[in-house]
This record gives C-alpha cells, sequence and structure tokens, in this order.
C-alpha cells in the first residue's frame, strides 16, 4: 500500500534512466571532442534529454497501462527538477 505501484515505478525508473543515460552520452560525447561543458549547456541538454519520454508516454497511454504513464510523467517532473536545479545553482 505505497504511494506507487510496480507499474508506476517501473515507468519511474525507465522515465529517469533514460535521460540520465542521454545525458551520459551527451557528456561523453562533449568530452571526447575536448569541449568543456558550461552550466547553460548542460541545462539545456538535461531538458532535451528528457523528450523521448514523450513517445514512452503516449505508447503507455495508446497500450492502456496508465499508471506506467503516471509513473513516467511523475519521472518527467522529477526531471525538469533537476533540470532546474542545474540552472538555478549551477
Amino acid at each position: 500500500m505505497g504511494f506507487l505501484t510496480p507499474a508506476s515505478r517501473l515507468g519511474v525508473l525507465i522515465s529517469i534512466g533514460l535521460s540520465a543515460f542521454l545525458l551520459g552520452i551527451a557528456m561523453v560525447v562533449f568530452d571526447a571532442q575536448g569541449k568543456e561543458i558550461q552550466h547553460t549547456t548542460l541545462a539545456g541538454i538535461a531538458a532535451l534529454s528528457a523528450i523521448p519520454n514523450l513517445l514512452l508516454f503516449f505508447w503507455a497511454l495508446r497500450k492502456n497501462k496508465d499508471t506506467t504513464a503516471y509513473g513516467i510523467l511523475l519521472g518527467c517532473i522529477l526531471w525538469a527538477l533537476f533540470t532546474f536545479g542545474i540552472k538555478l545553482f549551477g
């Protein structure tokens, strides 16, 4: 009887995991090119890395997996707060 059901936990983990993976790939590409990553650039890349979650969200809605879609949406909100934190404190 927790806050999140197993399906919504899976949605949160997929949402945050995919965004973090894409952010990591972007940082590796910047590092391989020898470029310096500034905080504004990092915040922009973090915001753009959440876009594939939109596809996952609509896929879950189309398959009538509402609790998974709820988890993906919650993960997007948490990722937006993370991006806002980078922008605010960076």
